[in-house]
């Protein structure tokens, strides 16, 4: 039984990690590259391929690796169906987050908001998620309130 569980632990692990081809990850960057242009963004690109805009940036120290912070936020596909949202503060340990969120946490302050563009590679992948088809491109609009 043990045996057992740690084949579908590995498992789940290995595919959980996504590998795309630079084919693949082009055509996601040209995909939300599109977006943004269509859609007059003022967005900065990352070196993972982040799409964000920090409205503002916030106030205090920097947001730590193993921090709990509170945040106010909503996600959606690109075709603007909200699949999440937390209109009251949630708190969320940053390390348990997706790529593109603890990247972008990275960036600001309490109290600091920003619109990010998340490609697969930094968000969930090939999973596909309840609401969320797999390879997703998602798109959040997060508020820091407070971080411990």
């Amino acid at each position: 039984m043990k045996f057992g569980f740690l084949i579908l632990f590995v498992a789940l692990i290995a595919t959980s990690c996504q590998k795309y081809s630079e084919q693949e990850l082009n055509a996601f960057d040209e995909k939300i590259s599109t977006y943004v242009k269509k859609n007059k963004l003022e967005m900065t690109k990352s070196d993972s391929g982040l799409y964000y805009q920090i409205h503002e940036k916030g106030t205090g120290d920097s947001i730590k690796a193993g921090a709990l912070i509170s945040v106010i936020y909503t996600g959606k596909l690109l075709n603007g169906r909200v699949f999440d949202q937390a209109k009251e503060p949630i708190e969320l340990e940053l390390s348990k987050l997706i790529l593109g969120w603890r990247e972008v946490v990275y960036y600001m302050r309490v109290g600091g908001k920003a619109s990010i563009i998340v490609p697969p590679q930094l968000g969930y992948a090939g999973r596909t998620m309840p609401e969320i088809p797999k390879n997703s491109i998602l798109q959040f609009d997060i508020e820091v309130v407070d971080a411990y």
